[in-house]
């Protein structure tokens, strides 16, 4: 079958390679068929339950479709088009139904074309209920295509913004924001009962996220103070975690022993690291804890590191660097997130 994800306009990239980490870690085999206007489609074959459980790890996808058909976006063509789709594998005796077009799309004739395709599948035998619909029908339009498409899944946004960092028990400025969290949780691969790892934790919002969906989490951070509003907040919202103080550029802990890492590297803190007696510097820090983050890893785990500079080949040390991402903080500020794998060898 074939399926579309209506992504987030936070990032140009970024909500595709979540969708597709997140494919991977629910062992989903998938061909990607088109990525346009902020519509991935890919063909899998996906069961229902699963669906559900992949709109609730997605942090920068709006949408979930199934594609009932596809053609130019065109008026006459998309009349033609869902004519002849099959509405019937979708609907029941008695089911009522909705056509939308997405907010953003540019489509100039939104109203227009909505009205037509709503009175084709009237005409199969169905009733129209715009406040309550038992299916609704979507037409994904790009500058290419238009897809034909029964709405699945739609992600709660107000999940996200009820877990902002203000709401939270324990607060410090500069944090990342819920849906970025769960989207660098996403690119890390971690499944289920998996151990996952924030060496420099700070007030807890990765490991919020990878609580969130179902993972095992450690976090880290030089501060008491961090470790301690960690905990606060983790019981906040109902998880729990293993939590130390301590230097990311030194732990105790065994060698490939993590399933999966993301961090969010501390960046104009280092009379803050210097006073801690952990770390001299910044500039030591980087490297040492990318060092410490490749021997706790297992092999074949994702570390996701994000800083103030591209993490190169020679820094990554023996890690693989598969994907790096530029993310607009702010128009002074950028982050640089960077997926690295440990290789088996």
């Amino acid at each position: 079958m074939l399926v579309a994800f209506e992504l987030s306009g936070e990032h140009d990239t970024l909500p595709k390679a979540e969708v597709l980490a997140c494919l991977n870690a629910l062992g989903i085999v998938y061909d990607t068929k088109m990525f346009l206007n902020g519509i991935l489609v890919i063909d899998a074959q996906i069961r229902s339950e699963t669906f559900a459980v992949l709109s609730n790890r997605l942090g920068m996808t709006h949408r979930i479709y199934e594609v009932n058909g596809m053609c130019e976006p065109k008026e006459d063509a998309i009349r033609a088009m869902v004519k002849n789709a099959d509405v019937y594998k979708f609907m029941e005796t008695g089911s009522t139904f909705a056509v939308r077009v997405p907010k953003n799309s540019s489509y100039p004739e939104k109203k227009a074309i909505i009205e037509q395709v709503g009175a084709i599948i009237k005409g199969k035998g169905y009733k129209v209920n715009l406040s309550n619909p038992s299916k609704t029908f979507v037409l994904l339009l790009t500058e290419q295509t238009c897809f034909f498409c029964l709405l699945l899944h739609s992600t709660d946004k107000k999940r996200y913004e009820a877990r902002k960092p203000q709401f939270r028990p324990f607060f410090s400025p500069g944090v990342i924001l819920p849906k970025v969290a769960r989207a660098l949780v996403n690119l890390s691969g971690i499944k289920e009962n998996e151990l996952f790892l924030d060496p420099f934790c700070g007030t807890g919002g990765l490991l919020i996220e990878a609580g969130m969906i179902g993972a095992r989490v450690l976090g880290i951070d030089v501060q008491e103070q961090m470790v301690r509003g960690t905990a606060e907040n983790l019981n906040f919202y109902g998880l729990t975690g293993a939590l130390m103080v301590g230097d990311a550029a030194k732990t105790a802990l065994r060698g490939n022993c993590i399933d999966a890492i993301a961090t969010d590297m501390p960046y104009g803190r280092s009379s803050l690291i210097a006073r801690s007696g952990f770390a001299s510097s910044l500039e030591r820090l980087f490297p040492d804890a990318l060092a410490q983050i490749h021997r706790l890893l297992k092999p074949g785990g994702k570390a996701v590191i994000v800083s103030n500079f591209p993490c190169s080949r020679s820094q990554g040390l023996f890690f693989r660097v598969l994907e790096t991402y530029v993310y607009r903080v702010h128009k002074s500020l950028n982050r640089y997130i960077t997926v690295l794998e440990k290789p088996f060898f």
